[in-house]
């Protein structure tokens, strides 16, 4: 499997630059996971590393081969890349058995070679004895893992997944998605998922990039990305969080809502600190907090609880374990247990 190197990539749609001065790398065997809106770019970068889009400016490598300039592109079919796009694209004229063998090199393969490749394929997604069924005939989820053998099947240098579980329901997409990276793993398969579901993305990935308006605004570990975000924006893409007021002085202490400091001074930064729901403690006692609030609405998971909670002019959100030992209307502690990311205001 191959790693991924891409430096300063531009890529234009008619007058709209779409990627601007993208960089991106990714390792050998690793899974990357692309986060961001709809429009912000996430499958136009997809489409440029499988080389169905030729960039303006930057570079793409595949270990050290240079793959994509804008004066040289190396055509789609010779990059060995699997593609599989948001809805599986399966040929609706073709069984299962000749989807899986589409994209296999006839003219160096003997029929019995395709014939054990697609036997191959067809355990390793668990669908044996499913060969002659057409697409019609398979469920969203047994469609997708066909489009993952089809695209795994030509052995390629990387695969390259757009939103493939975004049509199916919540459990069915859950148990597929666990299925679809152990897979991938068992292969050493290099792969970059692209999603706007941030569990997905936390869960999936090695590897997590955060895109907004044709850049990558973070990249890292998830679980780095997520605990030690470079913005409230990125915080906010990547969970649920606390955006509160605050101040910073020169001495390095910050003003806000769970340390407030009663000093006026001109020399100081306004802007916002971030914090997780999971950061905050709560107590019944609202004596043991650093400040204290009234429950306005509990929302009960199961495993887990968030609870809105009404301080002065703010509402906060608490994450709590089951089961629950608070009911609405109760006044309660506060304290904040996490660390104190503060952003300047720009």
């Amino acid at each position: 499997m191959a790693s991924i190197e891409i430096k300063n990539l531009d890529v234009s749609l008619g007058n709209k630059k779409v990627l601007d001065d993208l960089s991106f790398n990714l390792a050998s065997g690793q899974i990357a996971a692309l986060l961001g809106p709809s429009g912000c770019g996430k499958t136009t970068l997809l489409r440029a590393i499988a080389g169905l889009l030729q960039p303006s400016a930057g570079t793409i490598r595949f270990d050290k081969q240079l793959v994509s300039l804008s004066s040289l592109v190396l055509p789609a079919h010779k990059r060995k890349i699997g593609y599989v796009p948001q809805d599986g694209a399966l040929f609706p004229h073709l069984n299962v058995e000749k989807n899986i063998a589409f994209g296999l090199d006839k003219s160096s393969l003997t029929k019995m070679q395709i014939k054990q490749i697609v036997k191959e394929m067809l355990a390793l997604i668990d669908l044996e004895g499913f060969e002659k069924r057409m697409p019609n005939q398979l469920s969203g989820g047994q469609q997708t893992r066909v489009a993952l053998a089809r695209a795994l099947a030509v052995k390629p240098a990387m695969i390259l997944l757009d939103e493939p579980f975004s049509a199916l329901d919540a459990q069915l997409r859950i148990e597929l998605r666990g299925d679809v990276i152990k897979l991938l793993r068992s292969q050493n398969t290099t792969a970059i998922l692209v999603t706007h579901d941030r569990e997905e993305a936390l869960v999936s990935a090695d590897l997590l990039a955060l895109m907004q308006n044709g850049k990558i605004i973070q990249q890292g570990p998830p679980e780095q990305v997520y605990s030690s975000p470079n913005s409230a924006t990125t915080a906010i893409s990547t969970g649920d969080t606390l955006v509160l007021q605050a101040r910073k002085f020169s001495d390095g202490k910050t003003d806000y809502l769970f340390a407030p400091i009663k000093l006026s001074s001109s020399d100081l930064v306004t802007g916002e600190v971030v914090i997780r729901p999971e950061e905050i403690k709560i107590s019944a006692d609202p004596a043991q907090g650093m400040i204290s609030g009234q429950i306005n609405k509990i929302d009960y998971y199961g495993h887990d609880a968030m609870i809105s909670i009404n301080v002065a002019d703010n509402l906060l959100q608490v994450r709590i374990p089951g089961p629950l030992d608070y009911k609405v209307g109760q006044k309660v502690g506060l304290t904040h247990v996490g660390p104190i990311r503060f952003f300047a205001r720009s």
